[in-house]
């Protein structure tokens, strides 16, 4: 029997559960997708699932929706009944529809990672991305200089800087690059945020916004930080070939890469959301 999985049950298991042990899977018509979409969730059409139920051949769990818990029900049916682990299978029970957590309203940025990128290409595109993360959270620090945020920016921008380097370090590993990371990352220019953001947009946001402008801020970065998570477990979903364009990772794929940025971005949000609790 395929288990139903509440609203809240869903937001608890995508906060706590490591991003290669589940799958959020949205089986609406693409055109529903792009208009609102968990964060994280890939778009696999239930037709599509009906045509090839073996389209899923790995041991996590799997958690089908679609806008009221229809559609998603008989997504999983199609699935266990090709074989895969009862167990592992869930469809969000009144779909979208009572679904309250966060829902992004726009495709992942995915065309920063085109099919055939080179995995040097990649990773330099992922440092860049954390060096824009790193210059929004500076901004942000500058903005809520004298207040209780100054802190919490100043660790965040931090943490960009140490994502960054992580995956320098995967470059460095796999090119044999001599530049030094700090000399590397003062070169990026960070004019796309994680998530595919333009900085133009951040500039144009901070010049609009008041002077002690808390919640703001922190909704900004909110949204950031979601659109990086999209982004990032949406490639590790795509990236599944030993061979990743014109380059081969002999330490660990790029898919698994691609899960840990956004176990890191689920991180962040927590810290920013929680940092929500000091503009009151």
């Amino acid at each position: 029997m395929i288990k139903g999985l509440s609203a809240a049950g869903l937001e608890t298991m995508i906060k706590e559960e490591k991003e290669a042990g589940f799958l959020v899977v949205d089986v609406r018509q693409p055109e529903e997708y792009r208009l609102n979409h968990i964060p994280g969730s890939i778009n696999i059409p239930l037709a599509e699932i009906q045509f090839d139920p073996y389209l899923f051949d790995d041991d996590r769990k799997l958690i089908f929706c679609c806008s009221r818990g229809r559609r998603s029900k008989v997504a999983a049916i199609f699935v266990s009944e090709a074989g895969y682990d009862e167990d592992l299978l869930f469809h969000l029970e009144n779909g979208l529809f009572e679904y309250s957590g966060e829902l992004l309203l726009e495709m992942p940025r995915i065309e920063y990672f085109p099919e055939d990128i080179g995995v040097m290409e990649a990773l330099e595109t992922a440092v860049n991305f954390e060096k824009g993360a790193y210059r929004f959270y500076m901004l942000a620090k500058k903005k809520a200089a004298g207040s209780k945020l100054y802190g919490i920016f100043d660790k965040m921008a931090g943490e960009e800087i140490v994502h960054g380097k992580a995956v320098f370090n995967r470059m460095k590993k796999l090119s044999g690059l001599t530049i030094d990371f700090d000399d590397y990352f003062a070169s990026c220019d960070g004019q796309v945020l994680e998530g595919g953001k333009a900085f133009c947009d951040v500039e144009a946001f901070f010049d609009s916004i008041l002077p002690n402008p808390c919640i703001d801020i922190l909704d900004f970065a909110i949204d950031l930080e979601y659109g990086a998570y999209d982004l990032y477990k949406t490639m590790a979903e795509n990236t599944r070939a030993e061979d990743y364009g014109n380059g081969k990772m002999d330490d660990r794929q790029p898919r698994d890469m691609f899960f840990s940025m956004a176990q890191a971005e689920k991180s962040h949000l927590d810290q920013v959301i929680k940092a929500l609790a000091l503009c009151s």
